[in-house]
């Protein structure tokens, strides 16, 4: 070591300071950049190399040291955070659903089937106590006009409930297509920190993006990762794995050839998989949309033909069919009708030609029954769709204190790092004085005594 060693000590405290300031200045200029971690400057104090016999006592250490340039990150916090995203964008994708149920089947009391049947049953009442023949033809003509609505009614939410479906298997295409792109880009970036790092490189930045792209993934599909050697990732969907080191293998929707919602209440479904194997996505969007395309929306659906079913049975008793029917070949909501030509005959009796009024008072009182089945029905999926609603508010406000509790650790302080900065600032202005310092000493030395120092 020689006797001036102190310049060597000065010089590498000035490069750390200097790197901690850049870095510094790289945190402050990112500080709003969706997903950058802040970074710092390890350092550790040098180890003076002489050793044995001829080591030299009361020697001061080399200075210090830069060992790398790190980002601040807590893997638990950040897999807690995608996992807690994943969760609220599958519950606001279901609340998205069950919305679109309310809205096509819907019912406040005033408009929708509840009136709609509350109108037939009125007008089988008028028939039932009409009196004389003009009377009678004016209550036919309104049970006929108001069975007509009823039937319009319900074909109007198959079609509604039809195309919500169509919807959803074409977002579940969507939403493979955004996660294969996001994929690709995991595998990508994968491929350049690996190299990055087998170079020496500090590839932070790759990492954020990286990491950006993982979270776009676990939204979509609820995917889970598996870290690897040399900060490289692999990604899994269920149990396939979508993003191996730098390959993809692509996840697919796969479903029967005019996938309806027709061919789904016939026992159809909707499946995604990977490498031919198929996968359950365990939660982000692509949960909800084939819970929604698989079970929801086709249970929904089978309930609403089961109440066609009913309201299409009311009053058909024995020989005194009522004026709706379901048309052959159709499902029982999509098929409703007003019977083609129908007369009334069955309801006129035999011995007077009069309105049978019995008759027409018990397709009433059965309409009664078939309106409270629907009540029950409409309240269960405006309870439903509130239930929704309040789990995802609840997923969502779960994952911002998950998110937030990662930015504590990973996000970047505009006041730490203006307080780092200064202290950064002071250690390069001392480290400088001391090589001022040295500087003065050394030109005594040399110009005043004409000695040099070994």
């Amino acid at each position: 070591m020689s006797t001036f060693s102190g310049i060597n000590q000065a010089s590498r405290a000035l490069t750390a300071a200097q790197r901690a300031m850049e870095v510094t200045g790289q945190n402050i200029a990112n500080a709003n950049t969706p997903g950058y971690s802040r970074q710092r400057v390890d350092q550790v104090s040098s180890v003076v190399a002489d050793t044995g016999q001829w080591a030299r006592q009361n020697v001061p250490g080399d200075g210090v040291q830069i060992t790398g340039i790190s980002r601040v990150a807590d893997a638990l916090a950040a897999a807690t955070a995608r996992q807690d995203s994943a969760t609220a964008a599958e519950q606001k994708t279901t609340a998205g659903v069950w919305t679109g149920i309310e809205g096509a089947l819907g019912d406040t009391g005033g408009t929708g089937l509840s009136k709609d049947l509350a109108d037939l049953s009125a007008a089988w009442n008028d028939l039932a106590n009409a009196q004389g023949s003009q009377a009678a033809d004016a209550a036919k003509a309104l049970v006929l006009s108001r069975s007509q609505t009823v039937a319009s009614t319900l074909n109007s939410m198959d079609s509604q409930l039809s195309a919500q479906f169509d919807g959803l298997v074409g977002q579940g295409q969507a939403v493979v297509d955004q996660a294969n792109e996001a994929a690709r880009r995991v595998a990508d970036l994968n491929a350049v920190i690996l190299r990055a790092s087998s170079s020496g490189s500090i590839p932070n930045e790759l990492l954020d993006q990286r990491d950006g792209y993982v979270n776009q993934l676990a939204d979509l599909t609820g995917a889970r990762v598996v870290q690897r050697e040399h900060g490289v990732v692999d990604v899994y969907v269920g149990n396939g794995a979508i993003v191996s080191r730098d390959s993809v293998e692509p996840l697919r929707l796969d479903a029967p050839g005019g996938f309806s919602l027709e061919g789904a209440k016939n026992g159809q479904r909707m499946t995604f998989t990977i490498a031919g194997t198929v996968v359950e996505p365990p939660a982000g969007q692509l949960k909800a949309t084939l819970d929604g395309v698989n079970k929801t929306l086709r249970e929904q659906s089978d309930r609403l033909d089961q109440l066609a079913g009913d309201i299409v049975a009311a009053g058909n008793r024995g020989q005194n069919p009522a004026p709706l029917e379901v048309k052959p070949g159709a499902t029982t909501a999509a098929g409703v009708r007003v019977v083609p030509a129908y007369d009334f005959r069955a309801l006129v009796a035999s011995d007077s030609g009069s309105v049978n009024g019995a008759v027409a008072a018990q397709v009433q009182k059965d309409l009664a029954a078939v309106t409270g089945t629907w009540r029950v029905f409409a309240n269960d999926i405006a309870s439903s769709t509130q239930s929704a609603d309040n789990r995802a508010t609840l997923a969502q406000q779960v994952s911002l204190k998950s998110s937030a509790a990662r930015e504590a650790v990973s996000g970047v302080s505009i006041d730490e790092e203006m307080t780092n900065l200064v202290s950064y600032q002071h250690a390069y202005s001392a480290a400088a004085r001391v090589l001022t310092a040295i500087d003065e000493a050394l030109d005594r030395l040399i110009n005043r005594t004409g000695v040099v120092g070994r």
